[in-house]
């Protein structure tokens, strides 16, 4: 576990640094988050729920908002532009924004808008219930031309932009138009934290830009991302995809593997692990790992072919290569919510499996195809030759 803390330290302090002393324009749906705490010790005669007796109450900024909270605390010089109501609520998140030393100064109120807030019962630190209020629907036209024009202002200014979209009626199609005609004219470091969406590169952003997202694919058809968009190049990449997963309340299955020569089996197998969650994550060893664990005449072929053949799977959403001999520091990347292996294995026999169940995952054994297997297959190719 320390092994763990110590690379996530080392990723946070990392994206610390890179954001320190950036101009960064945040723009998005600011959410006023309410905490309402106290204790429950009798419930209501007439309907049979808990009293809570509220003891303290706290405000904070959520949505876009924590977003720009977030980028300041890092040290990042934020500009943050958004809507809100003319309402108490309005008025106790901006409180709340300057509070953490982030300007209010472009938040824009739209007089018969409510301020969009979310309040939270709690008590002996469990969440009863929560409620929402706040307009939903689409910003008017004036006060988006006032964003708009904003925007314009601000963004060529900018070092980096965050578009924090919770699909409450702020990110209009006139704005993302605005954002992404900007991003053309002046190219800036993107960042999109989208309902049920998540890009990973500077061209898939640019065309969500220009249209609206689609909506999310329907559970047991194949990944919304293509094969190109399914690898991933490096760790900080992986730890911010995941991130984005996460926080979509998304369930992460890991598995790994050499995947020389893709068969059935593996086919069947990889179908098999993406039923157990919603995202499919894959580590595949390096040409030198496999060559450390298989012998000199391995693999039969080379990383880059592999990881092509695999993200041509409908069951893959996502492939990273990792040159270790174990995917250990991939799991703690990952802390995946189900780690994926064969029966070949038992729980007692694989190593990674105490890593998994430290970081609350649970391990999962799939039984393999009988006779297939790229050992097998390439037995009978010499016996051929």
């Amino acid at each position: 576990m320390k092994s763990y803390i110590k690379s996530q330290q080392d990723v946070l302090e990392k994206l610390a640094s890179s954001i320190a002393n950036l101009k960064v324009m945040v723009i998005g749906e600011a959410i006023l988050e309410v905490y309402l705490e106290g204790f429950s010790d009798r419930l209501c005669p007439e309907t049979q729920v808990p009293i809570v007796t509220v003891t303290n109450k706290f405000y904070v900024p959520g949505g876009a908002a924590n977003t720009a909270v977030h980028v300041r605390t890092l040290g990042g010089r934020v500009t943050f532009l958004s809507v809100i109501g003319d309402d108490w609520e309005g008025a106790k998140l901006q409180q709340a924004l300057s509070e953490r030393d982030v300007s209010t100064k472009h938040i824009f109120i739209q007089s018969d808008r409510q301020t969009l807030t979310k309040q939270q019962v709690m008590a002996a630190s469990q969440i009863l219930m929560r409620v929402d209020s706040g307009t939903t629907n689409a910003i008017d036209p004036h006060t988006e031309q006032v964003l708009i024009d904003e925007l314009e202002r601000t963004f060529p200014e900018c070092d980096a932009a965050i578009i924090s979209d919770y699909g409450y009626g702020i990110l209009t199609q006139r704005v993302m138009d605005t954002l992404a005609k900007l991003q053309r004219t002046y190219p800036r470091i993107l960042v999109i934290d989208a309902k049920n969406f998540i890009a990973s590169s500077a061209e898939e952003q640019l065309q969500f830009l220009s249209h609206p997202p689609q909506p999310p694919t329907p559970e047991g058809t194949p990944s919304p991302h293509s094969p190109a968009q399914k690898y991933i190049p490096d760790s900080n990449k992986l730890v911010a995809l995941v991130a984005s997963y996460r926080n979509a309340g998304r369930k992460i299955v890991f598995t790994n593997g050499c995947f020389d020569i893709l068969h059935a089996g593996h086919v069947s197998y990889l179908n098999r692990a993406k039923a157990l969650g919603d995202v499919l994550i894959i580590g595949v060893n390096s040409d030198d790992s496999i060559r450390r664990l298989k012998g000199a005449t391995r693999p039969i072929n080379p990383l880059e072919d592999r990881i092509q053949v695999l993200s041509g799977l409908g069951s893959v959403d996502h492939v990273i290569a990792f040159e270790e001999d174990t995917p250990s520091n991939l799991i703690r990347l990952v802390c995946p919510n189900v780690y994926v292996k064969g029966s070949d294995y038992t729980k007692q026999t694989l190593p990674e499996a105490p890593l998994v169940e430290e970081l609350g995952g649970v391990v999962e054994l799939l039984p393999l195809v009988e006779n297939r297997s790229t050992t097998r297959i390439i037995e009978r190719i010499n016996k051929w030759s």
